[in-house]
């Protein structure tokens, strides 16, 4: 095939003209929909822990302003996630095992509208909708093989509905901001639109401190490229402003400085400006390495060639400067990494990486497209892979996404049994508990998961529970403290 003949498909929205490489797609589309139901099944082995039990238990009858005032007093300030503690999944129905299970469902699936959405609102209609799913598809995939913590990222709720849901309204608001031309025609959709940015503004900058500090990033650097390019900058100016406001509150709360007291060393700057550099050059290499990622890559040059030829925007886009475009994975990573180390003085979970791959994906396959543009890689550009090459890409695709990473540890765990071991001595716990709160006299030892599964939250790996993680789950049961503990030398006197 030659560029002429690939350029007049791609100009009905086909990339694939060939009968043969047609079928390797419907069958390599159909495979990338196989390798997502792992993280649905792993669904039903989920549990709730630590936090879970923590937060239903401490906000068991108390009022939502109560509840509210009292977290940004005493904890944090996140006053948007902190609404979604108080009647978590645990409070729906004495069986709390449903309604947690179908959280992370619920959020792989929104995940998956989120970018699909994301994608139909930037590429302004070249591509057909199944592209778009297919691309959708695409990217959840391979947020969901690379993500630093998929545990605590979609099957643990505490963290899940603190970070992940802010990753999707973020992706929504995003898309939103890319203006249709006919929004632009009809003042009425466009006052929605904006009223809906707002309202999401005001809830993403209130789900945690990273989406606080990239939604400050993102509104100040809009409202200076508005004002740059003299647009009208008032929808701008009122959403930099709604944000900022939204971040005073949570930075302000009188919270922060109670869990800060906690940690030992906080508050150094420039320590935890080089730590997270640190940490941006450890992710951000991890990722570009992934074969899963560079078998996508090679298949997104055609795209490119087709993206540039037919979105405007996107044209324009590819004016920005490489350099420019090559920093903001390294500063999106140290975003997500900063806060911890100035609150902590530790990065002690990986969950705040995870709102900065979600973004990554994006802004590879920009950079990509800025470097295709450039002498070096022009050539590249015009490239036209042979069909076997490209049925061998798709292979490397399917294979990285299931062998490496997240994939390799979700298919590992479901078929080795470690999954199944892990909800059945799980549910054995929580019935020993629940049992416990009826008789004060019965005692209850937890024992340590001999090989704890790698893809779903838990915190035995390197050694027991810590006591507040078993005195949370007593307490949420009605159990007493004292009747349950976790035996740290590996023998009890109850088998739970």
């Amino acid at each position: 095939m030659n560029a002429d003949r690939y350029r007049t498909a791609a100009s009905s929205k086909d990339f694939s003209s060939p009968l043969l490489l047609r079928g390797a797609f419907v069958i390599f589309a159909s495979l990338l929909c196989l390798s997502l139901l792992k993280y649905f099944w792993l669904a039903g082995h989920a549990h709730p822990v630590a936090d879970d039990f923590c937060y239903a238990a401490k906000s068991r009858g108390a009022s939502l302003w109560a509840w509210s005032f009292s977290e940004w007093m005493n904890w944090n300030g996140r006053y948007a996630s902190n609404l979604l503690m108080i009647h978590g999944p645990l409070t729906w129905s004495s069986d709390l095992l449903p309604g947690y299970r179908m959280v992370p469902v619920l959020l792989i699936l929104s995940t998956f509208l989120s970018f699909w959405f994301f994608l139909r609102r930037a590429m302004e209609h070249a591509l057909t909708t199944g592209q778009e799913m297919g691309g959708a598809l695409a990217f959840l995939l391979l947020y969901l093989n690379l993500m630093p913590d998929l545990g605590e990222g979609f099957y643990w709720y505490t963290g899940a509905v603190t970070y992940q849901l802010g990753s999707i309204l973020m992706l929504v608001h995003l898309g939103l901001l890319f203006r249709r031309e006919q929004e632009g025609r009809q003042g009425w959709r466009r006052a929605l639109v904006l009223l809906l940015n707002i309202v999401l503004a005001v809830v993403i900058t209130g789900m945690d401190e990273i989406h606080m500090l990239l939604m400050v990033a993102l509104h100040a650097g809009r409202f200076v490229w508005l004002v740059r390019k003299r647009s009208s900058h008032v929808a701008g100016l009122l959403l930099l402003g709604v944000v900022g406001a939204g971040a005073a509150l949570m930075y302000l709360a009188p919270g922060n400085a109670v869990r800060g007291g906690m940690f030992a060393v906080t508050h150094l700057f420039w320590r935890s400006l080089g730590m997270s550099a640190l940490q941006s050059v450890r992710f951000v290499g991890t990722w570009v390495l992934s074969p899963a990622l560079l078998a996508f890559s090679v298949l997104y040059i055609p795209v490119h060639r087709y993206l540039r030829e037919h979105i405007t925007a996107f044209a324009r886009l590819l004016q920005l400067s490489p350099w420019v475009a090559a920093a903001l994975p390294f500063l999106l990573v140290m975003a997500s990494t900063f806060p911890a180390y100035w609150g902590t003085g530790l990065l002690g979970q990986h969950r705040t990486i995870n709102v900065a791959y979600i973004f990554f994906i994006p802004l590879w396959f920009l950079n990509l497209s800025l470097w295709l543009e450039r002498p070096l890689m022009r050539n590249v550009q015009g490239l036209v892979l042979p069909t076997k090459a490209t049925i061998s890409f798709f292979a490397l695709a399917l294979l990285g996404l299931n062998l490496t990473h997240n994939g390799y540890a979700a298919n590992s765990d479901l078929f080795s049994g470690r999954a199944a071991s892990y909800d059945r001595v799980m549910s054995q716990r929580e019935a020993a508990v629940r049992n416990a709160a009826n008789d004060p006299e019965a005692r209850v030892t937890f024992i340590r998961l001999e090989h704890p599964p790698h893809s779903l939250p838990n915190y035995e790996e390197d050694g027991p529970l810590r006591s507040w993680m078993v005195d949370c789950e007593a307490r949420f049961f009605g159990a007493e403290e004292r009747q349950v503990n976790m035996d740290a030398e590996g023998e009890s006197e109850s088998g739970s």
